[in-house]
């Protein structure tokens, strides 16, 4: 019996900490929406300073919070329930897994300095590693005209990746998860039931939405999604709408199919990829939505998802009280020893 105590008390620590970390990774992202973003594919990955930093967690726990971490991203940009979210688990894993076995197998530690690999180069490999993910998983759902993303990404990883293992360098995350002081739990208010049976209802939801292939009913569908986040107190931002309208039109119309409608010199727009690519576009959006719907659910108790929430507004809180630039409110944050 004290043995199982044991075990039990070892696995909340972790879970306490794994929870922390993510909400780390919730905050990162949580930066990163305030810099200017043209495209939706070309992000800093501001997230990965985490992983970097956490590379001493057990293989199975690392994976784990790289799940937590691509949750996090898409419940900030919008995207928990659209084929993006697919993208974003795909590339934050195997991202994850490059990292951890670049650092584990070529890496040794003199003077508290790392050899034969920097953490500028395993940065590198695993935002390029992203990169190559991301584009061949949103093909399936865009079309092989997003292959011409791919060298642009490449080289847009190169920066992210230099960027992440700077700030990782400078950055230092304690070893212990915080104190959350009661202020901090109150932020759960909803029961699990309410949680469990509105998630389940707005994912049937947004399946629905994604079948659909009628202009006149998505277009319904749409505004109901809009009108449904609107509701649940979520602000409504156009301007991500209409950076994911323009590229995924644009990304389908390289591909032609039907009739041509309109040519560019030697390049036509045609009716079948024109098409396509708005349907893509209202669907897309209409999710997102619906997204925002469910990032406004707060779980009560003391399960992972609860715990990274808790964790996130305390981090939050901490980094709003102070002046500066973002690293220093950072800074600040990750200094805090209790979250209020």
């Amino acid at each position: 019996m004290p043995l199982l105590n044991e075990q039990t008390s070892k696995w909340m620590r972790e879970k306490e900490y794994i929870a922390y970390l993510g909400a780390l990774a919730l905050l990162f992202s949580y930066a990163e929406m305030f810099l200017p973003r043209t495209l939706p594919f070309f992000r800093l990955g501001l997230g990965n300073v985490v992983m970097l930093l956490s590379f001493t967690l057990p293989f199975p726990s690392y994976i784990l919070l790289s799940v937590i971490k691509a949750f996090a991203a898409s419940l900030m940009a919008g995207t928990l329930l659209t084929p993006f979210f697919l993208l974003s688990l795909g590339q934050s894993v195997s991202s994850a897994i490059v990292m951890y076995t670049l650092y584990h197998l070529f890496s040794w530690r003199n003077s508290g300095k790392i050899r034969f690999i920097s953490l500028y180069g395993i940065s590198i490999a695993g935002a390029s590693a992203s990169s190559v993910v991301q584009i061949a998983l949103a093909s399936l759902y865009l079309g092989e005209g997003t292959y011409a993303l791919l060298g642009p990404m490449v080289l847009f990883s190169l920066f992210a990746g230099i960027l992440t293992a700077f700030m990782a360098l400078h950055l230092h995350i304690p070893q212990i998860a915080p104190t959350l002081s009661e202020n901090a739990s109150k932020i759960c208010l909803h029961k699990k039931s309410f949680v469990v049976t509105t998630a389940v209802v707005i994912a049937i939801a947004a399946v629905f939405i994604l079948m659909l292939d009628d202009l006149k009913i998505l277009g319904v569908c749409l505004v109901a999604s809009v009108i449904a986040q609107r509701v649940s107190g979520r602000k409504i931002l156009l301007t991500p709408h209409l950076v994911m309208w323009l590229f995924v039109v644009f990304a389908n119309i390289l591909v032609p199919s039907g009739k041509v409608l309109y040519s560019v010199f030697s390049f036509g727009i045609t009716e079948g990829a024109l098409l396509v690519g708005i349907l893509q576009a209202m669907k897309l959006s209409a999710v997102s939505a619906l997204s925002q719907c469910v990032a406004s659910l707060r779980p009560e108790g003391d399960s992972l998802v609860a715990l990274t929430l808790k964790y996130f507004r305390g981090l939050s809180n901490a980094m709003r009280k102070t002046n500066g630039n973002i690293i220093k409110k950072i800074k600040f944050a990750l200094s805090s020893k209790c979250l209020v």
